[in-house]
């Protein structure tokens, strides 16, 4: 089985709610340089925003993206089933609803919901697929109702009920779906720390004092200090590599964590975020969560020496560490008292297993 994708800090950001309207509408635009699939997920989500004007903003994105660049997506079952709902609901072409119908991701509730209306030759998906009509009688039921079967397919369908449903023993009733749950609250809004916009002030966040001395670098605070958040966003996402290591430190976290959601971010770049001490314990939060980035022994052994790391991510890296490192952090001075304990107890334990 294919190991499920590492989920995009910045998608995962919006997920949680409270994005400011002016960048979801920027989202729902499109205008965000993500990888495809991270892009589909993300436009996908905003269509149920509460917001039409996203709502709307978001399907007409969608409904943009060329046939030739989904297709390959909606075979991969690995794409998420929202996005796989999502294209053979609202996309004509055949070939998609066909990658889409017969991708074993796409959850039974989508087909059913559409089973009664689809056209002969997509129905025929639905028909062969007896392990879903099985496992979700209420979608055999929508199959039956579709006027569009011929006469074949009606006749396969009533065979596989009379041979494995109507014979099954007389279950207790279903009892009714509990109540809906009330409306979800308008979530907090993700509080957006004054911008930075004096130049001086800028130079002094954003750079080491190393740093200061370096042309790229200075430039790139010049120019970034003239943005607003989701030119910020943007220039995280696509922008260089010098301006992903200044946005990282941006007091914003739509804009720190659009840098770690970037399709340009390399494993080197993350493994100096890891390592360094003026970021956000948020930013190092998500580089500790994440699976992939977790597999570099480089960077788990930064997040476990910085300070800033939070102390829930680091501890648990500890054993992860050589026996080099983990004497090291005994030691170390610069690490929180728990931190040394944690290291001193692990020396302990694989001494008393040598005795």
């Amino acid at each position: 089985m294919a190991e499920a994708r590492a989920p995009n800090p910045l998608v995962e950001q919006f997920k949680k709610g409270g994005v400011p309207k002016d960048v979801r509408l920027v989202a729902a635009q499109g205008t965000l340089p993500l990888g495809p699939l991270d892009l589909l997920e993300l436009l996908v989500l905003l269509t149920a925003d509460r917001d039409k004007e996203i709502q709307d903003a978001a399907h007409g994105t969608l409904k943009g993206q060329p046939a030739d660049m989904l297709l390959p997506l909606f075979k991969d079952r690995g794409t998420p089933a929202a996005i796989l709902a999502w294209g053979v609901k609202y996309r004509s072409e055949r070939q998609l609803r066909e990658a889409a119908l017969q991708n074993t991701t796409l959850e039974d509730a989508a087909i059913e919901d559409l089973a009664p209306a689809l056209p002969r030759e997509l129905a025929e998906l639905v028909v062969i697929n007896q392990v879903r009509l099985l496992r979700r009688t209420s979608l055999l039921v929508a199959i039956e109702a579709n006027p569009n079967l011929d006469n074949d397919q009606k006749r396969r369908l009533r065979e596989l009920r009379e041979e494995f449903i109507d014979e099954r023993p007389e279950r207790a009733p279903t009892p009714p779906p509990p109540p809906p749950p009330p409306p979800e609250s308008e979530p907090e809004p993700i509080e957006e720390p004054e911008p930075i916009t004096d130049e001086a002030e800028a130079m002094e966040h954003y750079l080491t004092t190393d740093e200061r001395g370096e042309p790229a670098k200075l430039s790139a605070v010049q120019k970034i200090v003239k943005m607003n958040t989701a030119e910020k966003m943007v220039t995280a996402l696509k922008g260089t590599r010098e301006e992903r290591t200044i946005l990282i430190r941006d007091r914003n976290r739509l804009v720190s964590t659009s840098v770690l959601g970037s399709p340009k971010l390399t494993e080197s770049e993350v493994e100096a975020f890891a390592s360094m001490k003026n970021i956000s314990d948020q930013v190092l939060r998500e580089i500790g969560s994440n699976r992939e980035w977790t597999r570099n022994y480089n960077v788990v052994a930064a997040l476990v020496r910085n300070p800033r790391t939070p102390l829930a991510t680091s501890i648990g890296m500890v054993s992860r560490l050589n026996p080099r490192d983990i004497k090291g952090l005994a030691m170390d001075r610069n690490v929180s008292e728990a931190l040394r304990k944690q290291a001193q107890r692990f020396i302990r334990s694989q001494q008393e297993r040598k005795n």
